[in-house]
Formats: C-alpha cells, structure tokens, sequence
C-alpha cells in the first residue's frame, strides 16, 4: 500500500510497480455469509448419534423383524423389510411395517390375525437395524476424511449426494445448506446431523473493469478494500477518472444498487472512511470520463459497464459507458 500512496501524491494517476503487486493464485477469503457458487468444493460432514430407546425405535427399510406368535411357534419368522416398507406374513399377507414401533407392529398384527387365530398374542422384535447407516456409511467413509462426502458444485449450481440425490446448493450459504440437508436427511435416517464446510471458494470474486493496468475479476483473499484490489490490479491508468469511481454491490433482493466514490480525494487527503471493503460479486468500475450522476438511479445501473456478462445469476450488467 506504500507504494500506492507515494505513487498518488506524485502524480495524478495511481500505478503500482508489478513487484508490489499482489499474487492472484492465494487462497480466496470466505466469510460466514459466503454464497455458494459453481465450481466451489465442499466438504458435506455426517455425524451419527447410534443412541436411541427400542421403545422409541421406528421399523426401517431392511431391518429385520423376529414376529413371535406365542401359542402358535410353529409360524414364528424371521422378515426383512422390504424396499417399500412392508412384510408378508401367512394368512394376512402383506402388512405395512415401516414407519411403526415394533409394539405397534404387535398390536396390529394381533388385530389382523383375530380372524384367523383364537389367541393371536403376538410380539414382535427388531433383530437387525440400522442397514441404512450401514450402507450410508460405505458409501462416505474414506481413509482419509472419515465420514464424510467431498463435492464439486456443478455448471448448474447442482451437487449430487448418497439417499437424496440431487440437491441445488448455488446461492446458499454453508450454514443454509447445512439445515437444508439435515432437513432432508432426517426424512431417510433418524440420529444424523449433516454439516457442510467450503473446501475451495471458487466464486468469492470480484469484478474490477474500466480504466485499471489489469481489468480482470479478482479473488477476494482476506478482508479487501477498494484501493487494495486496485493495486493488484496494477493501479489506475492516465486516462482513469478517480473521482468518481463506481461501487456496484447486490442487495438483499439479488438487484444492484452503486456507490460513487472520490478515491482522489480520498488518496491525496487520507479519507480512509471511502476505503470500503468489497463483498462477493462486487463489481467496480473506473470510469474515463465524469458520468451523469442520474445515470446512477435504478435501473440505469448497468449501463455503466462497458461488458455483458452474468453473475451467478443474480444480476446482469451490459451496455456502453458515456464517454
């Protein structure tokens, strides 16, 4: 930033030297509020709670029942639970199990079996569960991270997970996909928590266009201010008109709002307080020459920036700068 300083005062456009100019390959900032995006890696954690009461136990897909018939010994089996929830028993035939607590189970069976048995006492035992863990398990251990699943979010804002299949995670936050999942998760496996992590943050980017040596987007490493992503951006040209620089942020409701900016002012003066730190998908823009200030209401915003181009779907700048 020294050089940056030095380099105002004496001249009134700002450049910095390629040596002090900061690398663009270090790994990018993610803030709490960091809105997942295409190509972003995550790291999906499962965390299973194996305690529970066989009181409170609800029958599963897989498990395996022991149905006793206490006066009749002769029909007591052994049945799994098929993949949509029922078991066939004799004379009765298919009777749905899934969903039940195995006294349940005993009583409803007990009150199917009145029309063929003098005394159905019934009881029924769980002697397998869980074969959902067990399988989900398989499927996420490595020997490296442990339970866990490692996910790259695809082209369409999409990742793909074991028992629940695709999920859109782009434009959400780790703590939102977070709940999202464990919503999702409980309706397969009770007693599973599910928390997710941003390994790689692959659009905390900023976009910085218009009359810079480097207009390119820019990785957010670090809290980042405006004059800092200038300077890794080479600083200003001779032709940058650093009055009135252009702040382009998102709001809550995805439309952009602008900022007008006296970094001039605020270089030669030492104005810290329009130093502003710049958020995700910030686009700034170094104008040539004065802009009308009306041009900066509503929707007029985007006529500002001399590209077209999208990001991640929440807004669209395009059009020609005045010059």
């Amino acid at each position: 930033m020294a050089a940056l300083f030095f380099s105002a005062c004496s001249d009134p456009w700002l450049s910095v030297p390629p040596e002090n100019q900061a690398p663009k390959s270090q790994t990018p900032f993610v803030p709490t509020n960091y809105l997942i995006g295409p190509g972003d890696e995550l790291e999906v954690l499962y965390q299973f709670d194996p305690g529970f009461t066989v009181d409170d136990y609800m029958i599963d897909t897989q498990d395996t029942l022991r149905i006793e018939y206490y006066y009749y010994p002769v029909m007591t089996r052994n049945v799994r639970v098929r993949p949509d929830g029922r078991v066939t028993l004799p004379l009765i035939g298919d009777v749905m199990a899934k969903g039940q607590k195995p006294s349940a189970l005993a009583k409803t069976l007990a009150q199917l079996y009145q029309p063929h048995l003098k005394r159905p006492d019934i009881t029924v035992e769980v002697e397998t569960f869980h074969a959902k863990v067990a399988e989900l398990k398989e499927a996420i251990t490595t020997t490296t991270r442990g339970q866990s699943r490692v996910v790259v979010v695809r082209p369409d804002g999409g990742i793909s997970l074991p028992f629940v299949g695709d999920i859109t995670a782009s434009r959400l936050t780790a703590v939102q996909l977070s709940m999202q999942l464990h919503h999702l998760y409980r309706k397969v496996l009770e007693n599973l928590s599910v928390t997710v992590a941003v390994l790689g943050a692959r659009s905390n980017k900023v976009y910085l266009l218009g009359q810079v040596e480097k207009p390119d987007m820019y990785d957010l490493i670090g809290p980042t201010t405006l004059t800092q992503i200038v300077a890794r951006a080479g600083g200003f040209t001779r032709d940058a008109n650093m009055e009135q620089v252009v702040v382009i942020s998102r709001r809550a409701d995805g439309r952009p709002e602008a900022a007008v900016l006296d970094l001039k002012d605020m270089i030669s003066q030492g104005n810290l307080a329009q130093d502003v730190f710049l958020k995700q998908y910030d686009v700034v823009y170094v104008p040539r020459t004065k802009l009308a200030q009306a041009a900066l209401v509503g929707d007029q915003l985007w006529r500002l920036i001399p590209l077209t181009f999208s990001i991640n779907g929440s807004y669209s700048l395009g059009g020609v700068a005045p010059e």
